[in-house]
């Protein structure tokens, strides 16, 4: 007994020395909010009286987005570990660490594009995420680099909130639990989003979940549709319920098991009209007690937006503005001691110390000591005019973007531009050091990120969005094959884009521009002009008339996105002419003069860029201002836009869609699509039939495509989806909607490659409307819907998953029920033949297929196949086709050259006779057998 009663009084006297140890070092503040449930509660205990121990001045940020329910990086968030605190910055792409006792610099570290989330430190090491892509983890004492993981295996851009970002940002913030990070990239589920948890010492992926981005399902108002995670807001964990929690912007959070991350729950847009937001967090302990209750905790001030009616909103008031010390609660809205004048956007406790950070870009540490605080102030650096004679003397258009290719050589030449000209200065440069130089230099200093961001990439293989800059320089540094110079025209806005090269620079004269207008300078520089439009593109002038746009075609991804620009959702159609958009917002703020059948008066127009989503300046476009800044602003204005043939406004019947050939039988039909509910019938452009179906949608006619939903954002009243200009536009047509749809943003689409992943869903059709009949077809195993390719192909998804689709004759041995599917996105395909959307997913274990409704005749059979994980046995098996083998051992693995590799096996002139069924036999030697598609196509046809 007594030896128990001295092994309590020991463990006790060590547990309070290892607690009064801990409060003499202080502790860290590792991530936002602190802790893995974004709690923001800490047990540091703070002096009685703290005093002002230094403070110092940042730059104030911009946050990405107006709406505030995606503002989760409207301020500096700072982490501690040990004696750092460190901060990312959206304004130059950077991490920073500052010594906790001086507040003094102690190293920087460059991304490749905006710093939006806080990050993460744990054992002596920080990891942070970047639009850029990326994920980082740099040493917490000098800032070295120690690994750095590409999210997605493609460096393809896009501009995104003005800025030019990897189509694949990382803001799903990091959340660092037992040596794992996990984190999401990706925004609009139509470009694919994933989800990952990685080893934070090494990097290296422990799981990926790419499997969120299309899920057919049910959105506001009952309406059906595809939908995704739109991952933006702070990871976080419920350590009780073992789930990792991620936001999806405006949308309420999925849920993902922490082991696995398999999704285990996810509602597509909400029913009803409660707004999500980014911001999620776990109880402290403080308000477990208040509110009786665990779970997820929303803010009411975050969540909260004006329907047409009234607000709405939902959360508890204020959690995102309060952190708990020692058990006090502290509220930003109180303020803090010498913090006077600016409004608190964050607190932490960390080494002892109080650190606030107001949202004009101040951090005040608070302590005990010195009774002389230091402050840190921003250095002065202005943007002095080069007095250096510069090429941009006589440019007739200074304002939008300016890409610099391998110009870092030329300083000045960089001066010239951000102090001569409006331009948007983008450099890309593949060289480290100068790079290094570059980001080092004044200019960098002196200039916001969206004035001048420096891209280390080489400019000869980076993805550059096409259409974007008005002006490319091609530095000394660089030399392009033809090819590649090809390539970097693209990029160059059309209706006056100019391409100037050094003279030095050989551009060779068969080039084959597209609208290339080619001359030389004086001053040494070779300068090309894109004028006029795209070829085969049209205008549209907002008179519901047809646009024959033969640039836009499915499949589609994004060009641009923000939400700079916002219109009521019942605002007039647009204009897109010679790439501006000519829109008339109304004011739907002045309920009085809303009586029903007419509602509100319209606000002067804007105009803006088509290709980057730009709010022009005033002396811009001075010809489409004079022609159309003649507006009616005093008559209050319809409610509803209609086309002329829709003569219900609230419940617009869909126009006759025409007829087609329906690409299984090659017989002629009547075009019918799925078309769930949305304000607007539908308008028929043309080659593209545009609508709301629970979300944008469209149906390219010239492939007879099925339904396409665009998720992520919701479409106007009036239908603004509106081919034009070379692209699918989608303005923001959202302002007085509260329903969480996760992406409230303007977003142009642009035509990708054939490999390109996008599903639609088809349309029911009865069996008996193709029994004997079917020519061409296409199964997908385990996709997540339908696909039409150009050659006609109707691709089915089996099991029937992405909406309704045409019912076939298709059973498998087992059952579809009973195998194994899987899928991954087409992405982290590494090559080999076939559609990598096809090889993609699939089945195992497969025994038998077995394909009725067949015309009779000789057809040529594909077969697809993929290996997606490389399995301890990897699958050997022989494949027989109507009873004949047509390989003994087929080693997949081996014939695709590795796993996620696609190898197709086909067969010529088989024969279906009168009783039209196709018969699969696979059997086994080792493992699992695999099968990701069968391709039929009947000779002749």
């Amino acid at each position: 007994m007594v030896f128990f009663m001295m092994i309590k009084v020991f463990l006790k006297r060590t547990i309070m020395v290892l607690i009064f140890s801990g409060l003499a070092l202080g502790a860290d503040w590792p991530m936002w909010r602190n802790d893995t449930g974004r709690t923001a509660q800490s047990a540091e205990v703070l002096a009685e009286n703290l005093s002002l121990q230094w403070s110092r001045r940042l730059p104030p940020l911009k946050p990405a987005y107006h709406d505030n329910r995606l503002q989760f990086d409207a301020g500096y968030e700072p982490i501690v570990l040990g004696k750092r605190l460190v901060v990312g910055s959206s304004r130059d792409d950077s991490v920073t660490a500052f010594d906790t006792e001086t507040g003094e610099e102690v190293w920087k570290f460059f991304t490749d594009g905006p710093v939006r989330f806080a990050p993460v430190g744990s054992e002596g090491r920080i990891i942070f995420g970047s639009d850029d892509g990326c994920l980082y983890c740099v040493s917490g004492s000098n800032g070295a680099l120690l690994w750095k993981k590409r999210a997605v295996p493609s460096n393809r851009k896009v501009i995104g909130n003005e800025r030019m970002i990897s189509v694949w940002p990382i803001r799903g913030g990091p959340v660092l639990d037992e040596g794992r990070v996990y984190f999401a990239a990706g925004v609009w589920p139509l470009e694919g989003t994933f989800v990952f948890c990685v080893d934070a010492l090494t990097g290296e992926t422990i799981w990926r979940n790419d499997r969120s981005s299309y899920r057919y399902g049910v959105h506001p108002h009952n309406a059906r549709a595809f939908g995704g995670l739109a991952p933006q807001g702070y990871l976080l964990i419920d350590d009780e319920a073992k789930q990792l929690i991620v936001p999806s912007s405006q949308a309420y959070p999925a849920k993902f098991d922490l082991q696995t991350g398999e999704l285990k729950s996810f509602e597509l847009p909400a029913p009803g009209r409660l707004p999500g937001g980014w911001f999620a967090s776990t109880p402290s302990e403080l308000e477990r007690q208040k509110l009786k209750r665990r779970g997820l905790l929303f803010d009411n001030e975050v969540n909260y937006r004006v329907h047409e009616d009234k607000p709405h909103f939902k959360g508890e008031k204020g959690v995102r503005n309060k952190i708990t010390v020692a058990g006090r609660e502290m509220h930003f809205g109180e303020g803090f001691l010498e913090v006077e004048g600016e409004l608190i956007h964050s607190m932490l406790a960390a080494d002892g110390k109080l650190f606030v950070v107001t949202k004009a870009g101040k951090i005040s540490c608070f302590g005990t000591g010195s009774n002389q605080p230091i402050k840190h102030k921003i250095p002065k650096v202005s943007l002095a005019k080069i007095q250096k004679q510069s090429p941009f003397a006589k440019l007739d258009q200074t304002h939008g973007y300016a890409l610099l290719l391998g110009a870092g050589d030329d300083l000045e030449l960089i001066g010239s531009l951000l102090s001569e000209t409006n331009f948007r200065v983008i450099v890309v440069d593949p060289r480290p050091e100068k790079v290094r130089e570059l980001r080092d230099g004044r200019w960098t200093s002196a200039a916001t990120g969206e004035q001048l961001s420096i891209v280390e990439d080489d400019p000869t293989t980076v993805i550059l969005p096409p259409y974007f800059a008005e002006l490319i320089l091609i530095g000394n540094s660089t030399s392009f094959e033809p090819a590649q110079l090809k390539q970097v025209y693209e990029s160059l806005r059309p209706f006056g884009g100019k391409l100037m090269a050094r003279l030095n620079q050989e551009l060779p004269d068969d080039l084959d521009l597209e609208g290339a207008k080619k001359f030389q300078t004086e001053s040494g520089w070779t300068i090309i002009t894109r004028e006029g439009a795209l070829s085969g593109s049209a205008n549209y002038e907002g008179n519901w008339e047809e646009s024959w746009d033969k640039r836009v075609r499915g499949p589609l991804g994004v060009l641009w996105f923000d939400d700079s620009l916002s219109h009521f959702k019942r605002s007039p159609q647009p204009k897109f002419i010679d790439g501006v958009m000519i829109s008339t917002p109304k004011d739907w703020t002045d309920e009085t003069t809303r009586t029903g059948k007419v509602d509100y008066r319209l606000l002067a127009p804007v105009f803006s860029d088509v290709y980057t989503g730009r709010i022009l300046s005033d002396n811009e476009a001075p010809s489409l201002r004079k022609s159309f800044s003649n507006i009616d602003l005093e008559t209050v204005q319809p409610s509803q836009y209609r086309p002329p043939r829709q003569k219900d406004d609230w419940k617009p019947k869909a126009p006759q869609a025409g007829t087609r050939t329906n690409p299984m039988t090659l017989e002629s039909e009547p075009r019918v699509f799925p078309k769930s509910y949305g304000c607007d019938g539908g308008v028929d452009y043309g080659l593209l039939y545009t609508m709301r179906s629970g979300t944008p949608a469209f149906y390219d006619k010239q492939i007879e495509s099925g339904t396409i939903n665009i998720s992520g954002p919701r479409s106007g009243c009036t239908n603004s989806i509106i081919p034009a200009n070379g692209l699918l536009n989608l303005p923001y047509f959202y302002e007085g909607c509260t329903c969480s749809y996760p992406l409230p943003m303007a977003v142009a689409l642009v035509s990708m490659p054939p490999e390109f992943e996008q599903w639609a869903s088809w349309g029911e059709l009865p069996i008996e409307k193709t029994r004997g009949k079917i020519q061409v077809i296409g199964i997908n195993l385990g996709a997540p819907g339908d696909r039409v390719t150009e050659d006609g192909t109707i691709w089915l998804d089996q099991p029937e998953v992405g909406g309704p689709s045409p019912e076939i004759d298709f059973v498998t041995v087992p059952p579809l029920a009973e195998l194994e599917t899987f899928y991954h996105h087409s992405l982290f395909h590494e090559g080999g033949k076939s559609w990598p959307w096809v090889a993609g997913s699939g089945v195992k274990g497969l025994q038998s297929a077995i394909l009725g409704g067949l015309k009779p005749g000789s057809y040529n059979v594909r077969l697809i196949f993929c290996e997606p994980d490389g399995s301890e046995k990897l699958p050997v098996f022989s494949v027989g086709v109507n009873g004949d083998q047509i390989i003994g051992e087929l080693n997949v693995v081996e014939k695709a050259g590795g796993v996620r590799r696609g190898y197709v096996l086909e067969a010529t002139s088989v024969s279906i006779g009168e009783e039209g069924i196709l018969r699969i036999d696979l059997g086994p030697k080792t493992g699992k057998t695999v099968l990701s598609g069968i391709n039929l196509r009947r000779s002749n046809q």
